[in-house]
């Protein structure tokens, strides 16, 4: 497909998302309160849906996407070059060892099943979709600083990036999006251990090799990891499951992800199984 085809087919299904969101959960028997006390995996697939989308639309309007297409994954030179197998092969040990190792072990799944196809599938839309849009992000100081020195975009990018996950994650992506799987001391561990990591590693290998697809695949086997090891419903999944809790955060008191907490922690389950 051409980027104009990808383009046209993100926005039909963006539009059909916004349809069936705004005239079937947001009216339809007050959700919006509900969940606050009940997880609704249609919903957080629709949102989610829909974040993706607008993902895609944003990689094609700033040239990503078509620069993605049109940069070689691999040069030959790379591939002689023992130090950027080194870069390769040691991303992609830490990123399954950070998110399918680390991750995984501190994450809360309460009673929540595999269902490796809807969890993978999600996990692919989910990878593609957000590695586009922080490639996007990583363009700006390039577009903006022209004659800036490379450690200085570099920088500026590491921030806006550093920013844009802190307030997706916290404020929505985790309250909207994701069945609770955190409480303040995993949160703590994750962050620490494989976020900050993922993206400084990460962004330090872009801006020697400059391998979007390869970074890209990086970020989609970090979430189709998590994806799984959260257990993320289906959107037909009808057993229950806690939402996120929320708490008010400083933006105008706008809800933010709060993590679970337990009426008694040494005797839950649900933490001792996510060595909580």
């Amino acid at each position: 497909m051409k980027p104009i085809d990808i383009f046209a087919l993100c926005v039909f299904v963006l539009m059909c998302g916004l349809f069936v969101y705004f005239q079937v959960y947001k009216r339809k028997h007050g959700i919006h309160q509900r969940e606050t006390f009940e997880y609704f995996p249609q919903a957080a697939w629709l949102r989610a849906g829909i974040l993706f989308c607008f993902f895609y639309l944003m990689s094609w309007t700033t040239g990503t996407m078509d620069m993605i297409i049109k940069t070689p994954m691999t040069t030959s030179e790379q591939l002689a070059d023992s130090r950027w197998w080194l870069w390769v092969v040691g991303l992609t040990a830490f990123i399954i060892f950070a998110y399918w190792g680390i991750w995984s072990r501190y994450t809360i799944r309460f009673d929540r099943k595999i269902e490796l196809f809807p969890q993978i599938l999600f996990g692919l839309l989910w990878g593609t979709a957000l590695g586009q849009l922080l490639l996007a992000i990583w363009r700006v100081p390039v577009l903006i600083g022209l004659d800036w020195k490379p450690w200085q975009q570099w920088l500026l990018a590491y921030v806006l990036i550093g920013i844009w996950q802190w307030l997706l994650m916290d404020m929505y992506w985790d309250v909207y999006i994701s069945p609770e799987h955190d409480n303040l001391k995993s949160i703590k561990i994750k962050t620490l251990v494989t976020h900050i990591p993922n993206v400084t590693l990460c962004l330090i290998f872009l801006a020697i090799y400059g391998n979007f697809v390869i970074f890209i695949t990086l970020q989609t086997l970090a979430l189709v990891g998590c994806s799984i090891n959260m257990r993320m419903p289906a959107p037909w999944n009808k057993e229950k499951t806690p939402p996120a809790r929320r708490v008010k955060s400083f933006f105008w008191g706008l809800p933010r992800c709060g993590g679970y907490v337990s009426d008694d922690p040494e005797n839950d389950q649900y933490l001792k199984v996510a060595h909580l």
